[in-house]
């Protein structure tokens, strides 16, 4: 097994491409000067801010499981990061003691002045980061209306395939014709991509959209699990923003993880997982014991709290050329010298015995 220390290093980069032009890459240069005004030591390259950018990707990538379950649209997760950029950009400008007008707000952070302005007018209103509810009431009210219009409905209740463009001919029947009737106020092409991201309807051959469920029925979200994975992901995520980005002075957190140097079978697999649950939580009662002999803090206190996290993961992976055999000495994996796994590897010189 390989113990893998990475030890982060890095930071964002910042560079402006040679096409953008003049009056663009003064707002750039304006915005880049805001963002990294308290970190001018550090020098950035475009290479480092593609790897970050990447960073994002590899974050996101294992959530989009979750979001196609729970009918979530491209654009709702992209309204969702826009709202937290904006939130942490106005935090980061506030502890510099600069201003924080929509305006300024807008030309830092790359976005239209109408979109910052809604999105920080949402966050005092206090609205939720999804609009999912209204979008179940948009679906299930487009759904009603597709079933039970005579314009959009055959024999039975039956819904009409529609096109996905308004034609000039009056006789076809087309999706923004059944949206501005079920939901005027919204533009079909959202209201399909919601539809679209719910599994309620198809598309084929590009030009027709076809109902597929008479209602939309979500299933019971577990939303404590679903918040507690959220707690937890963020803090791994910052723990690693932490050794990226500390100052000096500040410790480097603890970072390390065991991986397996070859594809396991389900059993190898099985046997792994329960030591892993044996060991860490072995280890987790023991640091739960020593936490609670250190003296108290303060009533009230503000201030940190710290954690560590033990968690079992699985990546993608293909067995190199490398030929090896493994050796297993049977007994209790738990306790001394029992079960261990002694590894060989032919291609390694012979030792001397010792």
């Amino acid at each position: 097994m390989s113990v893998i220390d990475d030890g982060f290093l890095g930071g964002m980069g910042g560079l402006v491409p040679a096409a953008v032009s003049a009056s663009a890459q003064c707002s750039v240069w304006f915005a880049h000067d805001l963002l990294h005004c308290t970190n001018r030591h550090m020098n950035k390259t475009s290479e480092e801010k593609e790897a970050v950018l990447n960073v994002f990707a590899a974050l996101v990538q294992p959530f989009m499981r979750i979001a196609f379950e729970y009918g979530i649209a491209a654009g709702e997760i992209a309204g969702v990061l826009r709202r937290v950029y904006i939130e942490a950009l106005e935090a980061r400008l506030k502890a510099q003691k600069r201003p924080t007008t929509d305006t300024r707000l807008a030309a830092v952070a790359g976005l239209p002045l109408s979109d910052v302005s809604a999105l920080r007018e949402a966050a005092r209103a206090g609205a939720p980061l999804g609009s999912r509810a209204y979008n179940l009431d948009q679906i299930s009210l487009v759904l009603s209306v597709w079933l039970n219009h005579p314009n959009f409905s055959g024999a039975y209740g039956v819904a009409l395939d529609l096109d996905v463009q308004k034609s000039e001919d009056t006789h076809r029947r087309s999706f923004p014709d059944l949206v501005s009737i079920a939901c005027p106020t919204v533009e079909a092409e959202t209201l399909l991509e919601h539809l679209l991201a719910a599994g309620a309807v198809e598309i084929v051959d590009g030009q027709t959209v076809r109902c597929l469920s008479r209602a939309f029925l979500p299933g019971d979200a577990e939303v404590t699990r679903i918040e507690r994975a959220g707690r937890y992901l963020s803090a791994a995520a910052n723990s690693f923003v932490h050794n990226l980005m500390r100052p000096e002075g500040e410790p480097l957190y603890f970072e390390r993880i065991v991986v397996a140097d070859e594809v396991l079978t389900d059993s190898a697999r099985d046997s792994f997982l329960a030591v892993v649950g044996e060991k860490g939580q072995g280890l987790l009662d023991e640091l739960d014991r020593f936490l609670s002999r250190l003296p108290p803090s303060e009533a009230n206190a503000m201030g940190k709290r710290y954690g560590i996290g033990i968690y079992f993961f699985d990546e993608q992976a293909t067995n190199g050329p490398v030929a090896r055999s493994i050796k297993t000495i049977q007994g209790d994996i738990g306790g001394g010298k029992s079960d261990a796994l002694e590894e060989i590897d032919v291609l390694a010189p012979k030792r001397r015995s010792e």
